[in-house]
């Protein structure tokens, strides 16, 4: 297990490793100061879990997540930090922890036991997606149902952040026609996304989409996905994209630009 703590201050970075080490004693440990070497690591290398300070040098600890989400979808990411304030932004980002400083082990071995013990960490997926071609999703091998359409779509677009948070906004400027307004555009997403709630808990599929207030993602760490696994090279993969992805949907071809770079 690669685990990554990020802190600018010495003492509290070596104090957090210690104690992390106690814990897990055969992880391997890598450490920055500040953002640049934050980044330079996780381009570098592949972490299981990292503990981020928010306030760094350079840019801060939730632009590190940011980073990391899009390189490694299936990181935990722990925010260590004084600052409480930044909970809400946190968890946007689908954080698996936020602990305030000063830290102690009993908050850190619950964290801890939190992701170790989670059904994602033992590798089980509930949802399996295929991107490539056209959009589908399936439960235990058979496709999943939905009421409507633009439910789905709105499925398809959150699988595609692989796990960042959106607004309902951004969400509606994407899937529906430069002629529909927002004053339109709102209640019909409201409508079709409560049917997508629906329709997955009718699948059984309870906890993959993640919807707090204004913000909304999916838990990619039970997805099994086409796409995810191309990106992240996953043994295998290399030859599974052909050139068509999400074919239903005109939004999906400004992926496949980023596809062609792999």
């Amino acid at each position: 297990m690669n685990i990554l703590v990020v802190d600018d201050e010495d003492f509290l970075r070596d104090e957090l490793i210690f104690s992390l080490e106690k814990l897990i004693p055969d992880a391997e440990y890598s450490e920055a100061a500040d953002y640049s070497s934050a980044v330079k690591l996780i381009n570098e290398n592949h972490f299981d879990i990292a503990f981020l300070d928010i306030n760094i040098p350079g840019k801060n600890g939730l632009s590190v997540a940011e980073i990391i989400k899009k390189k490694s979808y299936d990181t935990d990411i722990v925010f260590v930090t004084a600052y409480g304030e930044y909970a809400v932004d946190a968890f946007k980002l689908f954080a698996s922890g936020y602990i305030l400083k000063p830290v102690n082990d009993a908050e850190l071995k619950s964290v801890l036991d939190h992701i170790l013990s989670s059904p994602e960490a033992a590798g089980e997926k509930k949802l399996e997606v295929r991107c490539f071609g056209n959009f589908e999703l399936l439960s235990k091998g058979k496709p999943i149902k939905f009421k409507r359409s633009l439910s789905k779509e709105i499925m398809a677009y959150l699988i595609c952040q692989r796990g960042t948070s959106v607004n309902r906004n951004e969400i509606c400027a994407m899937i529906f026609p430069d002629e529909v307004s927002t004053e339109q555009a709102i209640p019909r997403f409201k409508i079709a996304f409560h049917d997508l709630e629906k329709d997955m808990s009718e699948a059984g599929i309870n906890d993959v989409i993640i919807h707090n207030k204004n913000a909304y993602s999916v838990d990619t760490k039970l997805i099994s996905c086409d796409y995810y696994d191309y990106l992240t090279g996953k043994p295998g993969s290399e030859n599974s994209y052909h050139g068509e992805f999400l074919n239903q949907y005109s939004w999906g071809e400004e992926y496949i630009y980023e596809l062609e770079e792999y």
